[in-house]
């Protein structure tokens, strides 16, 4: 792709991205584990030290676990927190950069699109959780990878993607993503046919895809990836899977307009067979995928936005099943076109009618600012975690049972409100023997509560 002079980034806007940003997460910082942090770092013999993660390796997402061992060798859990909120700072400049890059002479749209991403709080999750890193830290590999070559520098370019990969395996997608970028630039030239635009887009990112297939055979060596692979296709048929993404895509799409109702653990439907759900599902995606087509070659913003995120998505939302559906961190680099969407009708709105716009804007980066603060205090104890899991889906036996393992041990535990958890978890379903065994253990320990609490 044909580099263009990058606009220079007014300081008093990055300012303004970088303070609010740590404003909305200055309250991060009393989280605590939760959830997948005690499978891949607090009980992951390999990330406990520098040592034990050289002995691990070779192995998978190795400079993500570099991270996590690092932290662990500093010790503070303060130390997590501000690395991880460091790091969502940088995506927020890169954010900036990147949509003044493909937005040019809209700088109030690149702005309040970056404002976006740094504030909504369905970004928490890849923020405030621990283990929500391996979303964050790709990300900023990712960005970093799309802006270098947009500025000529095919190499450090490169160098990005295998970071980004050796982060997290989805930055797989990053080549149809560059493509993309390089097909909605070229499409700016006056008169040049779509066909001949994909074209230089595709020769221009040939060295990157090359490097991506290179990965994906390295991946693929590794004997736990396999393993992982294989336990996938159990979960479900690709063909299941790809409708069942479909329907999970779309909800999420749905979280970024409800961010007062972030689930942890949403209760998801897959597919099992047609039904009018179903239908409706695979008619919704092929309308919006062929409008998104359409509107690319016609440079249509919100063609792009969709393009993007079915391609950044692609890796783990499309063939390839997974135990859960959908988690919401998901969004936090696929979304980004979406949020500069959302800016791109603001700037509209502000240049017929700018204070009722700046007051509009001042009102919902405030809503999303308190939002997130919010969402943040859920992190605050495990009980506080599920206990919001549970108030959003409550058929959910899984998130039952996790928070009554958290109300019998976190701090003094309040066993009998545990019981009724695990009562409540075993009742919803009688096939799981996690909750029975923890009820067991519980009435073990403490046959009083048992006796009285029915």
């Amino acid at each position: 792709m044909t580099p263009r002079a990058p606009e220079a980034l007014p300081w008093r806007a990055l300012f303004a991205v970088l303070a609010l940003t740590t404003l909305a997460y200055a309250n991060s910082f009393g989280a605590v584990p939760q959830y997948d942090d005690y499978n891949v770092i607090v009980d992951e013999p390999a990330v406990q030290s520098l040592a034990a993660w050289r002995e691990s390796m070779p192995g998978i997402r190795p400079l993500l676990k570099l991270s996590y061992a690092l932290n662990n060798s500093w010790g503070a859990l303060a130390g997590w927190h501000a690395l991880n909120l460091l790091l969502h700072l940088l995506n927020a400049a890169l954010v900036l950069a990147l949509l003044r890059r493909l937005l040019p002479g809209l700088p109030a749209a690149a702005l309040a699109g970056a404002l976006l991403f740094a504030l909504h709080p369905v970004n928490t999750e890849a923020v405030t959780m621990l283990s929500g890193r391996s979303v964050s830290l790709m990300s900023l590999f990712f960005l970093a990878s799309v802006l270098a070559q947009l500025g000529g520098r095919t190499l450090l370019s490169l160098l990005g993607l295998a970071a980004a990969v050796a982060t997290r395996e989805t930055a797989l997608a990053l080549p149809a993503a560059l493509t993309l970028v390089g097909f909605w630039q070229l499409r700016e030239a006056p008169g040049l046919p779509a066909g001949q635009a994909l074209g230089s887009a595709l020769r221009a990112t040939r060295w990157h895809w090359l490097l991506a297939l290179l990965a994906l055979g390295s991946v693929l060596a590794l004997p736990r990836y396999r393993e992982l692979l294989a336990f996938s296709f159990t979960i479900r048929t690709p063909w299941e899977n790809l409708l069942s993404q479909g329907g999970g895509v779309l909800y999420l799409l749905g979280q970024l307009l409800r961010p007062w109702a972030l689930n942890a653990e949403p209760v998801l439907p897959v597919f099992a067979g047609w039904n009018a759900r179903w239908v409706l599902v695979a008619l919704a995606w092929a309308l919006l995928l062929g409008a998104a087509l359409a509107g690319l070659r016609r440079r249509r913003w919100s063609a792009f936005a969709v393009c993007w995120l079915l391609v950044v998505l692609a890796p783990g939302h499309s063939i390839v099943p997974r135990l859960d559906v959908v988690n919401e961190r998901q969004l936090y680099l696929a979304a980004v076109p979406l949020y500069a969407l959302a800016g791109i009708g603001w700037s509209h709105l502000h240049a017929r009618a700018p204070r009722p716009a700046l007051l509009l804007g001042c009102l919902v980066l405030a809503a999303l600012g308190g939002l997130t603060w919010q969402r943040n205090t859920v992190y605050r104890s495990e009980t506080a975690f599920w206990s919001d899991v549970v108030a959003k889906s409550p058929v959910r036996a899984r998130a039952w049972n996790n928070l009554g393992y958290a109300l019998e041990h976190e701090g003094e535990g309040d066993p009998r409100a545990a019981l009724r958890a695990y009562e409540r978890a075993i009742a919803l379903d009688p096939a799981d023997y996690t909750p029975r065994f923890n009820r067991l253990a519980l009435c073990a320990r403490l046959p009083e509560v048992c006796d009285t609490g029915r």
